[in-house]
């Protein structure tokens, strides 16, 4: 789930090296009363005329849109989603207005919100405030909390911009916190269960697997898709392999042997953040060496994140936490495939390298590089943390009471 031009990829983008992409200069609009370009969609207001932006059919944040969409459609449905569909409108609502507020004050433009409207559907799409039920339609408990996811994600967009573009896939960086800092008692993510292997979750299985392969054709993502699954599930299994075991409302008793395994890697929602999360082409690796090792990356640092959790809960955070934790390092991933394929700046050109302390203290004294450190070290720390958390023990278990979360 995205949300940058980078998604556009026939008018705002321009193709460069195989399989990377750069972004163009951001959009401006003309000055004056007649700022409007002939035949191009416009809007005057007073003497101001404002160029407006429409979807294009070409933009491949249509496809993603239309399968999560269908998604969320099946789960109000017939797969018994504990989220409302008031807390999914409202939740877009709040990513789309902020987004078109931010851009036409940066740009004067008004455009259509696409990676916004994704941001907020992907947060609906995982979030779950305790308490909720299927067919609370118009239920807006704890609509607060996905309000929170919104905001932070939008803020982690247009604030933390080491080098002018923003490092964090906004939505998953949104869940992360809102799930570590709010916690288990009153947020929870989708299950990784959604039901018995009937009608229902092969409609979904096919969904997300047509879904894959259309959306991760258009953005050149299906290598990167299966450098995460491939050491991912061999990881898992050398778990379940060693005895370990997690907890989960909705089984009775310990997860653990084949059925560890089953119910992580076949797990949907791991698909869905696989195919539609980690493939953000605004904050993945660009060239085709660089997203092979960030797949790999994320499914190490995936793994690792998992390895002590014993409830669904952690091993859900820590999924998404993995991605949080590699966005951080794409800029040095992006380094390690350029040497890898024999690449090197031209020295012609490339300005005289500091020596290692001046870059430590240059990115010290860089507010966004600091936060971006401090995000995904949170992450990792915070994930970390869940492994010890009794209540959320308590809670999987269900022995919290009448009011129990989830």
């Amino acid at each position: 789930m995205t949300n940058d031009r980078l998604w556009n990829r026939q008018p705002l983008v321009a193709p460069t090296t195989a399989g990377a992409v750069t972004s163009p200069p951001p959009l401006t609009a003309p000055s004056g009363p007649s700022a409007a370009v002939p035949g191009r969609p416009h809007l005057t207001l007073g003497k101001r005329t404002v160029p407006v932006v429409l979807p294009n059919r070409r933009d491949p944040r249509l496809k993603l849109a239309a399968v999560i969409i269908t998604l969320q459609v099946l789960g109000q449905t017939v797969l018994d989603f504990k989220v409302s569909i008031a807390q999914i409108l409202v939740t877009i609502g709040v990513c789309a207005v902020i987004d078109t507020a931010v851009t036409f004050r940066r740009q004067g433009i008004l455009a259509w919100p696409a990676s916004a409207l994704l941001t907020g559907n992907s947060i609906a799409f995982i979030l779950r405030a305790s308490g909720t039920e299927h067919g609370d339609w118009w239920s807006l408990n704890g609509i607060e909390y996905f309000v929170l996811a919104a905001l932070v994600s939008l803020l982690a967009k247009y604030l933390v911009r080491p080098g002018g573009r923003h490092r964090f896939n906004p939505s998953n960086v949104g869940l992360v916190w809102v799930l570590l800092v709010i916690g288990p008692v009153h947020l929870f993510p989708q299950y990784l269960w959604w039901g018995p292997l009937g009608a229902p979750v092969i409609a979904a299985l096919a969904v997300i697997v047509l879904g894959a392969v259309w959306v991760l054709s258009a953005v050149k993502m299906l290598p990167m898709a299966l450098a995460f699954l491939v050491p991912f599930t061999a990881l898992i299994a050398v778990f379940a392999a060693s005895g370990q075991s997690f907890l989960a409302i909705w089984h009775e008793g310990p997860i653990s042997g084949f059925d560890y395994w089953l119910n992580i890697c076949t797990s949907p929602e791991l698909l869905v953040f696989v195919c539609f999360m980690m493939s953000d082409p605004a904050t993945a690796a660009k060239s085709p060496t660089g997203r092979i090792i960030y797949g790999i990356a994320t499914a190490l640092v995936a793994a690792g994140l998992i390895l002590f959790q014993p409830t669904e809960f952690g091993i859900k955070v820590a999924i998404l936490s993995s991605l949080t934790v590699v966005c951080a390092l794409v800029p040095l991933i992006e380094t390690a495939a350029r040497r890898l394929r024999g690449e090197q700046d031209d020295p012609s050109s490339a300005a005289p390298a500091l020596p290692l302390s001046k870059r430590l203290t240059a990115g010290a004294l860089n507010p966004a590089r600091v936060a971006v450190v401090i995000i995904a070290v949170t992450a990792v720390a915070g994930t970390a943390a869940l492994a010890k958390n009794e209540d959320l023990i308590y809670i999987e278990r269900g022995l919290t009471g009448p009011g129990n979360a989830q």
